[in-house]
């Protein structure tokens, strides 16, 4: 009976960490203070250590999960790596069936960047020519998948739509991985600009 609850509650555990959305920011945990977490090169004790996270790191963005659900792959500096997921806990209010804000993303060739903030507003800067302000409606969640989301906006000559999606995303140029992809349309006179990128979680 001992070995049947058990085995239950790891699957449950394991259920719980799959359904939970990401990104997401989590809290180093369970580390002394006067350690570090290991940020390792892939999923397993056995890579070697790419970077360390203080015992009392806080607002970790987490962008992916190993098959095991055991490692949690972690952006540091430039470069991208893994911790051991029971060392980390996810930080509270990260509803799963909505867009996080703030974010930020950003694409290259062309080079752009897009600032979503908390409140009703973006700001598009396309490197180019002076960073555009955007007044914002609140984000839409998809009727039939709940990790694609819309944001509809304009500014006093452009009209936005930005399309979000949870799932994997590279910039082709850096060693970052992302947990959130954006696609961008701009109208205005001259036609529609479609841009593409990734996003990563913004305080």
């Amino acid at each position: 009976m001992k070995t049947l609850l058990s085995a239950f509650l790891l699957l449950l555990s394991a259920t719980f960490v799959q359904a939970q959305a990401l990104p997401a920011f989590y809290d180093v945990s369970g580390v002394a203070p006067d350690d570090v977490l290991n940020v390792r090169a892939g999923p397993g004790v056995g890579n070697s250590i790419i970077a360390k996270l203080t015992a009392d790191a806080r607002f970790v963005e987490v962008v992916a999960f190993d098959e095991s659900r055991e490692w949690a792959r972690v952006n540091v500096d430039e470069t991208t790596g893994w911790v051991a997921l029971r060392f980390l806990d996810r930080r509270p209010d990260q509803p799963d069936d909505q867009l996080p804000r703030p974010l930020t993303c950003t694409g290259t060739e062309p080079f752009w960047s897009l600032d979503v903030a908390s409140s009703a507003s973006a700001t598009l800067d396309r490197m180019d020519d002076d960073a555009i302000s955007v007044a914002t409606l609140d984000p839409v969640t998809s009727e039939n998948r709940t990790d694609r989301y819309a944001i509809f906006g304009q500014s006093q000559t452009q009209v936005f739509t930005f399309m979000f999606q949870r799932d994997a995303c590279t910039d082709g140029m850096s060693d970052r991985f992302y947990g959130m992809s954006v696609d961008l349309f701009v109208t205005e006179d001259s036609g529609v600009t479609y841009l593409t990128g990734c996003c990563n979680l913004a305080r």
